[in-house]
């Protein structure tokens, strides 16, 4: 329940927490699926980056990956990238990626 009380402010309107109750049980899924995407991925990559990945513009993605930078399984790389508008975006990536932004894995 503590997991679910995350997805919205507590003054959060109506619609935010049936939007966050709609996603509650894809959670986990959604959050391997970014995960899976960051283990592509070992010199890191933009929000904008993994939403073009998910062909999505809507702040899922975004959202699942902003939870695992909370349980520090991805972290900023300390680098910035260019978004398509001009502006800078953080670099993100798997934590065991930051030590070594050169390994690859094999799948």
């Amino acid at each position: 329940m503590d997991d679910f009380k995350k997805l919205f402010r507590r003054d959060a309107m109506d619609t935010s927490i049936e939007a966050a109750a709609s996603i509650y049980p894809s959670l986990k899924r959604l959050q391997l699926e970014v995960i899976r995407f960051a283990m592509t991925r070992p010199n890191g990559f933009t929000d904008e980056q993994m939403n073009e990945f998910f062909d999505t513009h809507r702040s899922t993605y975004r959202a699942r990956r902003s939870e695992l930078v909370d349980k520090d399984l991805i972290v900023d790389s300390g680098r910035r990238g260019s978004m398509t508008n001009g502006r800078k975006a953080t670099i993100w990536v798997l934590k065991q990626f930051s030590d070594n932004p050169n390994m690859q894995i094999e799948f």
